[in-house]
């Protein structure tokens, strides 16, 4: 599954990666408004390069307004380079992926003056080389309905959800943050209703009808703290896995643990057994779930048990 858009999208995608599925999160970075997402997903199926030309220095550092800062660094050459194969990867993932999950946070776009495009990242540049606007939940439709016609052609099997992120943008006001989040839904309530196997997870409306309280958000009011996310996280798996994977789930989450197991002090023969069982235990979850990102796990105990039958 590819999680892609604003950094809910983030929380939930490492949730999933955690529990050793398949997936892949944010490969262009956190990404805000929905014509940046669609941007980064068009570019991933085209899989399009970007050279030095594309790239603006500021501050000793080179960025793309394409990305985020994760991918700036003061080499241009390894800053190319590095989103380069970002896309490329991405490019592969995206051609076997079987979801998509798309977080908007934002309707509030900020427009290059110079290059007349809408960018992903600012990257610090004065504010007077942009124009900022709300969208229009017309502009978002036809860009996505275009999107997903041409995602469908590139992988005929791709599943989308959306979400909009119950991440609040306070630089608006209160008023603000929810006109931007009313946009977003009129857009992604159209989209869902226009196409097939796409869908709509509630992620916005769990946190603010069903959490409801101010102790799940952060300090500054801002974001929804770790509690709100593996609430969401429990919403999410429960209505969007299968049984199957749910059972997945829970096998998983017994080598999690079993990770953070430590001897109290000597290591016993009682702990090799323990490490020794939990490696059997991973390779028949591997023989049950052959696409299971288990590999990591089989080497992390293997090597505890060589140490310990040194």
């Amino acid at each position: 599954m590819l999680f892609i858009g604003s950094c809910f999208a983030g929380n939930i995608g490492q949730k999933m990666a955690d529990a050793r599925f398949f997936t892949m999160v944010n490969p262009y970075g956190v990404l805000y408004n929905p014509l940046s997402v669609a941007g980064a997903i068009e570019a991933i199926m085209e899989n399009r390069m970007v050279t030095a030309d594309d790239l603006v220095e500021r501050d000793g550092l080179w960025h793309s307004f394409m990305h985020h800062g994760r991918f700036s660094h003061p080499d241009l050459t390894t800053a190319v380079t590095r989103i380069n194969q970002s896309t490329e990867e991405a490019h592969r993932f995206l051609q076997q992926a079987e979801y998509v999950m798309v977080t908007f946070g934002t309707a509030y776009v900020y427009e290059h003056k110079l290059e007349q495009r809408v960018v992903a990242n600012c990257h610090k540049f004065p504010d007077f080389d942009f124009n900022r606007y709300l969208l229009e939940p017309e502009e978002i439709i036809e860009v996505w309905k275009d999107l997903i016609v041409r995602l469908r052609v590139f992988n005929p099997a791709i599943k989308i959800f959306f979400t909009v992120s119950p991440v609040r943008h306070w630089k608006d006001g209160a008023h603000g943050n929810q006109v931007s989040k009313s946009v977003l839904f009129l857009a992604v309530d159209k989209l869902v209703h226009l196409f097939e196997k796409v869908s709509y997870f509630p992620a916005y409306e769990i946190v603010m009808d069903e959490l409801r309280d101010y102790r799940f958000f952060d300090a500054a009011m801002m974001h929804p703290n770790e509690v709100a996310v593996d609430y969401v996280w429990q919403r999410f798996s429960q209505s969007r896995l299968s049984p199957e994977a749910q059972n997945y789930l829970q096998e998983v989450s017994k080598i999690v643990r079993a990770r953070l197991h430590r001897p109290s002090g000597y290591p016993t023969a009682s702990y090799q057994g323990f490490v020794q069982k939990t490696l059997e235990h991973l390779f028949e979850l591997s023989r049950r779930y052959p696409a299971a990102r288990l590999e990591d796990d089989k080497k992390w105990f293997q090597n505890i048990l060589d140490q310990l039958m040194d």
